[in-house]
């Protein structure tokens, strides 16, 4: 979002919004209270009481209520608008009808926004829309329209800007996967059979986890009813589950060639939900990896955000013996630091084996072999200082959008669930569709990303433990004016890290 501002304030006719998302607010399910009766041949009429139809509700017992889900995506938008239209008193939030018709005639384009928020900040609000339904009792399949849904309103109504394609896409499929990823991370929270101070706080935790959640059960009464819990543990917590927090020294280096690299401190949280060799049913996301940094001294705390969940999965050969499995992933990609910009939304399919290694069990090798194609993808650009119009471009933005494809290896050497060693390639093309320079140059993109981590467990729960990584784009660009580049910065880390959770093997 530009950061234009305007001297006076009207209220606009996106006001009409609020109410109309209230009256839907109404229309929660129920169920009819007819009466029929059948006298004949009996001498007193006998009053039949209809059966009422239960209504379906999910795992957590949440009914479907698809008005309020649909006033929380309407609330939702309105609340962002609000916010840009009065503490920021931003000039795109002046929308009316006109605006609206006249931004879905010019149809989709492409916007300049910064990085961070065309694909982290517009993935986050389609996990709101995404679990407006998730929350109100409809599945993931049901749920991922939504995300979509959500941010064409906001793109046709919430801001004067002409639509963005980019938008609609990172919005869509980054919020199904930050939505289901959050959706699933606060049912670990959550229990519907405590009561008292500890349901307060598990609320409360859940609620900062999942917003919309956390409203819906607060709008519903879910909060506070005492009730039972989802059955299947993957609807809660997987019998294998691991929570990792890592913290400690990190240098990077923009460029291979020059010898200042920038020095400080992260945190890293990593949470594995569920094995894909212990699924036993055909839930998208049954299985799920994150991994969050949050970097000191960077152009952005987030420096980086991975979401890895399966939507599709099957035993090869033996299903009783087999240690191999096809999975198909859907994959959220955020790199964000002083040395490269790098992100987009993946659907990959993989083949991931178990090897045993000797006799005792304790030792077992991981690996890892899969392909993807990148409907949205972006990465740093070497010449976007050239489309720099002082004046007329309110935001320069540094980074292609393009369309891709790639694919990546790796090995996990893991001793009774600690991981050991851990070795990782992945290459990725991306042809440019919107280029930063003359919006709209053409360029082709090859990244690569290695990456070698060893780690040295010390009692049940504690490491120490070291990793490289490397960050290679080859840039060709079809401007004879614009040479072709090579980027190489590597990145150096040595921490501490603290693991809990189940202690059978991870993937």
């Amino acid at each position: 979002m530009r950061n234009a501002t305007r001297p006076s304030r009207t209220i606009p006719s996106t006001l009409l919004l609020l109410p109309l998302g209230l009256l839907i607010t109404g229309l929660l399910p129920g169920v009819g209270a007819g009466q029929d009766s059948n006298t004949e041949g009996d001498p007193e009429p006998t009053v039949l009481v209809p059966q009422a139809e239960e209504p379906r509700t999910d795992a957590w017992g949440a009914d479907r209520r698809f008005g309020l889900a649909v006033s929380e995506i309407f609330l939702t938008n309105f609340a962002a608008w609000a916010f840009n239209e009065f503490p920021r008193n931003a000039a795109f939030s002046q929308v009316n009808p006109r605006s609206w018709w006249y931004n879905i005639e010019q149809g989709f384009q492409w916007d300049d926004n910064h990085f961070s928020t065309n694909h982290f900040a517009h993935p986050y609000q389609g996990a709101m829309y995404f679990n407006a339904f998730r929350s109100n009792g409809f599945n993931f399949w049901e749920s991922s329209p939504a995300a979509f849904a959500g941010s064409f309103l906001w793109e046709c109504c919430g801001e004067t800007h002409l639509m963005s394609l980019n938008d609609l896409i990172n919005t869509g499929m980054g919020g199904i996967a930050l939505g289901e990823m959050l959706y699933r991370t606060s049912s670990m929270v959550l229990d519907n059979t405590s009561s008292g101070s500890s349901r307060v706080g598990k609320e409360i935790a859940g609620f900062f986890i999942n917003p919309v959640r956390g409203a819906t059960r607060l709008i519903t009464g879910r909060a506070g009813e005492v009730a039972p819990n989802p059955e299947h543990p993957s609807d809660r917590r997987p019998d294998i589950l691991f929570t990792t927090l890592t913290t400690g020294y990190r240098a990077i280096n923009p460029e291979v060639t020059t010898d200042d690299p920038q020095h400080g401190a992260f945190f890293e949280l990593g949470v594995q939900f569920g094995s894909p060799f212990e699924l036993d049913r055909s839930q998208p996301f049954d299985f799920f990896e994150l991994r969050a940094d949050i970097n000191t001294g960077d152009v952005k705390a987030l420096g980086r955000l991975q979401v890895t969940g399966n939507l599709y999965h099957t035993v090869l050969g033996d299903p009783y013996e087999s240690k191999h499995r096809f999975l198909v992933f859907q994959n959220f990609d955020y790199f964000n630091n002083l040395a490269y910009e790098f992100g987009g939304q993946s659907v990959s399919a993989a083949i991931l084996s178990l090897w045993p290694v000797g006799e005792s069990g304790r030792w077992n090798l991981f690996t890892s072999l899969d392909g993807y194609l990148m409907p949205m993808g972006a990465v740093n650009a070497d010449f976007s200082f050239l489309a720099e119009v002082p004046g007329v471009r309110e935001n320069l933005r540094s980074y292609d959008f393009g369309v891709g494809a790639g694919a990546r290896g790796g090995l996990k050497v893991v001793r009774e669930g600690r991981r050991i060693f851990e070795l990782s390639y992945r290459g990725t093309y991306l042809n440019t569709l919107n280029g930063s320079v003359t919006n709209g140059s053409d360029a082709q993109h090859f990244v690569q990303m290695g990456f070698a981590r060893g780690q040295v467990p010390i009692g049940p729960n504690w490491g120490l433990g070291a990793d490289l990584t490397f960050f290679i784009r080859d840039s060709f660009y079809s401007l004879e004016e614009l040479e072709d580049t090579r980027q190489r910065s590597p990145q150096f880390r040595a921490y501490a890290t603290w693991t809990a959770g189940s202690r059978q093997a991870p993937n």
